[in-house]
């Protein structure tokens, strides 16, 4: 997935989970080609997602317009998670926006934000928490409900 400078210097500052104990999954959707993937660990009723994607090859061209009108709907539409999701960045020639929590979770020890990455025929799901004391951005796990990620599957499969 193509992005834009700015994104990409971010992600770049962003270390990696520590993610032991988590499944790693893929699952191919017949029917239209879908490919979701990820790692995922079941607490009970609760499940933790180190990292979503979601993944379908389109044959036909998508505009920028279009792309973007989508990713607002999707902000508006995904209430069900902890802080609401807004655009923060975008690339016209790329094909790329993030969403990300705003106003994002804060306390005296980190910062902590949802983020969603849309291209053109891929959507990634993370959650990243900035450490005030050692000032690092690391991704850690999106703690969800099984209805609540049923439900950000569904909405992402309608985005892509």
């Amino acid at each position: 997935m193509r992005q834009s400078r700015k994104a990409k210097r971010y992600d770049d500052s962003v270390l990696p989970g520590e993610f032991g104990g988590f499944q790693e999954f893929q699952e191919r959707s017949n029917a239209d080609g879908t490919l979701l993937q990820g790692q995922m660990r079941r607490n009970g009723e609760n499940v933790e997602v180190a990292q979503l994607s979601l993944e379908r090859h389109s044959p036909r061209k998508q505009s920028f317009a279009k792309l973007r009108s989508k990713a607002e709907g999707l902000a508006e539409q995904v209430t069900y998670l902890r802080e609401r999701l807004e655009v923060v960045d975008h690339d016209r020639r790329g094909m790329y926006i993030q969403l990300r929590s705003l106003p994002p979770y804060k306390d005296d020890t980190q910062i902590q934000y949802n983020e969603i990455s849309i291209g053109r025929n891929k959507v990634v799901v993370k959650r990243i928490a900035f450490f005030r004391k050692e000032e690092v951005k690391q991704q850690v796990p999106l703690r969800l409900s099984e209805g609540q990620l049923s439900r950000l599957l569904a909405d992402l499969g309608d985005l892509v």
